[in-house]
């Protein structure tokens, strides 16, 4: 599948030197995303939140629904390819790596400049991957190697980052049924389990790197579709017991009124024919 040329700073007039997206004066521009705005948010996914199995087809399931854009550069896909899960083939990987490409044609972003990763606040070795979410105009970083990334809060460098669960928690409370509309047809095509809902909960609360979304989406899910596994179960015994508390007001102190839930609204699903097959891999 061919490629089109990446524009380099030099032959770019949008880009600044550094590789950063020019706005009025030159200054380089803010990505222009924001909950209201009238496109997914766009996000940039590093090496280690894309390497297993169960958790790439839970985000480009959602990406495929336009929860978000998943942007992705050819350092991090390599950085997946390396440290692939244990029994893994290299045949395997090159596979489901063709598929996310093929897949979401634009999520692959040319290299950032080398003078842009110099100026990133983070670990050496992580620099391209903090540097790739700024030149990709990305909203969001989402990594679960939170302590080597310290970006900037404002400014052309600025980036958001946030672990795997966090992200996903927030998009879970941003559009529930946006999220629930791609995870369901994750499972309604897919020929291996876990094939309900209730299952893929179940199977992401044991392990730990969707455990927290597991719990969050279980309270969001219809009673009969939610899962049974023991920290499910703890977790909403504790928040019983924190809510039984909570609400009991101690002397002199007035108990504030709940506050209504802000109403969701869940956009038109799209067709997930370009993603089948992406899960299958063996």
């Amino acid at each position: 599948m061919g490629h089109r040329a990446p524009r380099t700073p030099e032959c770019d007039p949008r880009r600044d030197v550094r590789g950063r997206r020019r706005g009025v004066g030159g200054v380089p521009e803010s990505p222009p995303y924001s909950p209201q705005s009238g496109r997914p948010e766009r996000a940039f996914l590093d090496a280690n939140v894309i390497r297993g199995q169960q958790t790439t087809d839970v985000l480009l399931s959602l990406a495929d629904n336009d929860v978000f854009q998943p942007r992705w550069t050819e350092h991090v896909i390599d950085e997946m390819r390396r440290n692939r899960p244990p029994g893994l083939s290299e045949k395997a990987i090159d596979r489901r790596i063709g598929m996310m490409n093929g897949a979401f044609e634009d999520a692959m972003t040319e290299a950032p400049p080398q003078a842009l990763q110099d100026e990133m606040q983070a670990d050496q070795k992580d620099k391209h991957v903090l540097a790739g979410a700024v030149h990709s105009e990305s909203d969001v970083l989402v990594t679960n190697n939170l302590k080597d990334f310290d970006p900037p809060s404002s400014g052309p460098n600025a980036m958001r980052v946030e672990g795997l669960n966090q992200f996903l928690n927030r998009k879970l409370e941003e559009d529930p049924q946006r999220v629930q509309q791609g995870l369901q047809k994750m499972l309604d095509r897919s020929r291996r389990e876990p094939k309900t809902m209730s299952a893929l909960i179940d199977t992401m609360a044991q392990g730990e790197e969707l455990q927290g979304f597991a719990q969050k989406l279980n309270t969001v899910v219809p009673p009969e579709q939610r899962g049974t596994a023991p920290v499910l179960t703890a977790n909403e015994r504790g928040s019983a017991q924190r809510a039984a508390f909570e609400g009991v007001a101690g002397p002199g102190k007035p108990q504030a009124p709940a506050s209504a839930p802000e109403a969701r609204k869940a956009g038109d699903s799209k067709s997930a024919e370009r993603m089948k097959g992406a899960e299958q891999e063996q």
